[in-house]
């Protein structure tokens, strides 16, 4: 991969990754930014919890489809290290986007599409983890936690490449430094539990506000 290469992937990945769907769904259909509300995060979770199923769908959408195109955009160029720099760079745009701030989510929904679109067994592996994770505590944290810890143990047994684990590494780095204050919460066990119900929250408050006028 030339520099050339690098720089074109990682500008637009980034850029890509900046289009933070939570806060645009928010604003656009409620007039509000989610990051006011529950957990404070411009995650999928976050967005169910405080918005509900429907316009979930369309951050969930948006996330895939910017990861998705980020990721191809460096297989075009680069190949699987291409693949992998994108990864980083479209989850860097996510949790630090460039037009809302520099706060936004997680990443683990947009590193997810990348391992899908990286290596279908890396992305099955973490799956895995993910849901026995979910299913046994149903805390969404601990799920991701550990996928994203799987991520450069797998990508080392598969490729034996140092550079591509050392870079699988630094994304899973970035993953579970973003979730340090739910590692807390866990460690303390009072984590949050995902449940099926959604309080709607900001729709909730922007009802309440048109009510007030």
């Amino acid at each position: 991969m030339t520099i050339t290469h690098f720089v074109i992937i990682a500008v637009c990945a980034y850029l890509l990754g900046s289009l933070s769907f939570a806060i645009i769904v928010s604003k656009a259909t409620l007039g509000k930014d989610i990051r006011d509300y529950g957990s404070g995060n411009a995650g999928l979770t976050n967005a169910y919890r405080t918005m509900g199923a429907g316009k979930t769908l369309f951050v969930l959408l948006g996330d895939i489809a910017k990861g998705a195109v980020a990721v191809s955009i460096g297989m075009l160029l680069a190949g699987p290290v291409g693949k992998l720099v994108a990864g980083i760079f479209v989850i860097l745009g996510h949790m630090f986007p460039l037009y809302f701030g520099f706060r936004g989510g997680k990443g683990v929904l947009v590193g997810a599409v990348m391992l899908a679109l990286f290596d279908w067994r890396v992305f099955l592996i973490a799956l895995a983890l993910f849901l026995i994770a979910v299913i046994a505590t149903r805390w969404i944290s601990l799920g991701s936690i550990l996928g994203a810890i799987s991520f450069p143990i797998t990508t080392f047994a598969f490729y034996r490449d140092p550079v591509l684990t050392g870079m699988a590494f630094g994304m899973a780095a970035a993953v579970i430094f973003m979730h340090r204050s739910n590692i807390v919460r866990i460690l303390q066990k009072n984590e949050n539990k995902f449940s099926f119900k959604s309080k709607k929250t900001i729709e909730q408050s922007a009802s309440g506000e048109e009510e007030k006028k």
